[in-house]
C-alpha cells in the first residue's frame, strides 16, 4: 500500500512538472515574439502586479536588504528580480528547468546576481536548518503532491524569528464554485468542489485550503498566534486574466463576456476571493 502511494505521488510530481514546463507561470502575459527580452519581462510584471494587486503590500521586497530569502516557485521570476533588486541575499528554486532558464535570462539582463536553480519545495537538502530569514511562495505549494512535508521544510531552513509568507488557494471562493458549476453539476457530474479543482486548474491535483485548515496544518510547525492569513478576489475570481489553451472555448468567452464583476466585487467581496495570503513566525 505504501509502496503504491509512494508510485502515485512520483507520478503526480511528473506531471505537474510537465504542465508547468510547457508553459511558466506567467509567460503567457507577454508575446514570446516581442525583440526587446526586456519589454517582454516588463510586460509580464506590469500585467502581474495588476492583476496580483496585494503581491506588493504582502511581500515587502524593499524590507529585505541583506537578508537570506528563499523563494520557491519561480515563473518568470518577477517577484524573484525585486528581491534581488532589493539587495536581499536571494536564493531561487523551481521545479522545472523552464522557470530556471528564464530567470536566470533576466537576472543577467538586469545585471543581478543570485543564486537559482531546479529544486523541489519537498526536498530541500542542499540548505542546512536555521538558514533563512525570509521562506516566500506565491501560489505553489498548493501544486505540490505533499503540500504538508513542503511547510515542514520551510519551517526547517527558516532561522527562529524567520517569517513565512505564502500565498494558498483559498476555499469556498468565488473561484471554486464557477470551476465547480461548469465541471460539476452542468456536465452532470457530481463530484465536490475540491475534486473538480484537483482536475481542471492548472496543474493536476491543485488544492484549496480554508483558512482554518491552512492554520492547522502550518500550526503543527511554526508559532500558532504568529499565523495570520487574509483573503483576496483573485483573477480566476474575477475572469481579468489571460486564460490558457484549456479556457478558450466558445462557453468561457461567453461566460466572461456576461460575468457579473461588479458584483463580485461590491457584494461577495474578498471573503470569497481565490487567493489566501499567510504569515507566520518560526
Amino acid at each position: 500500500m505504501g509502496e503504491c502511494q509512494l508510485i502515485d505521488t512520483v507520478d503526480l510530481k511528473q506531471k505537474v512538472k510537465a504542465h508547468w514546463e510547457h508553459e511558466v507561470c506567467g509567460s503567457r502575459n507577454a508575446s514570446a515574439s516581442l525583440p526587446d527580452r526586456r519589454d517582454f519581462y516588463n510586460q509580464i510584471d506590469k500585467t502581474r502586479y495588476e492583476q496580483d494587486y496585494m503581491i506588493g503590500e504582502f511581500a515587502q521586497f524593499e524590507q529585505a536588504r541583506g537578508k537570506k530569502v528563499l523563494e520557491i516557485g519561480l515563473g518568470t521570476g518577477a517577484d524573484f528580480s525585486r528581491w534581488a533588486r532589493a539587495e536581499a541575499i536571494a536564493y531561487g528554486r523551481d521545479l522545472t528547468e523552464a522557470s530556471v532558464r528564464m530567470v536566470k535570462e533576466r537576472l543577467a539582463l538586469d545585471d543581478l546576481t543570485a543564486d537559482v536553480a531546479v529544486g523541489d519545495a519537498e526536498n530541500l537538502k542542499e540548505f542546512e536548518d536555521d538558514f533563512f530569514d525570509i521562506y516566500y511562495s506565491w501560489g505553489v505549494l498548493h501544486h505540490t503532491p505533499n503540500p504538508e512535508k513542503a511547510f515542514a521544510e520551510a519551517y526547517r531552513v527558516l532561522k527562529p524569528g524567520g517569517t513565512l509568507k505564502i500565498m494558498l488557494y483559498h476555499y469556498p471562493s468565488v473561484s471554486a464554485l464557477l470551476i465547480w458549476l461548469l465541471y460539476g453539476p452542468l456536465r452532470l457530474n457530481m463530484t465536490g468542489p475540491r475534486e473538480c479543482y484537483a482536475k481542471n486548474v492548472e496543474s493536476i491535483g491543485t488544492k484549496i485550503y480554508t483558512a482554518k485548515q491552512a492554520k492547522e496544518q502550518l500550526g503543527k510547525y511554526f508559532k500558532k498566534e504568529s499565523i495570520t492569513t487574509r483573503t483576496y478576489l483573485g483573477p480566476g475570481d474575477l475572469l481579468n486574466h489571460n486564460f490558457s489553451e484549456k479556457y478558450r472555448a466558445a462557453h468561457w468567452r461567453l461566460i466572461t463576456a456576461l460575468y457579473p464583476t461588479w458584483f463580485i466585487k461590491h457584494v461577495v467581496g474578498h471573503r470569497f476571493g481565490t487567493v489566501l495570503t499567510i504569515t507566520a513566525t518560526k
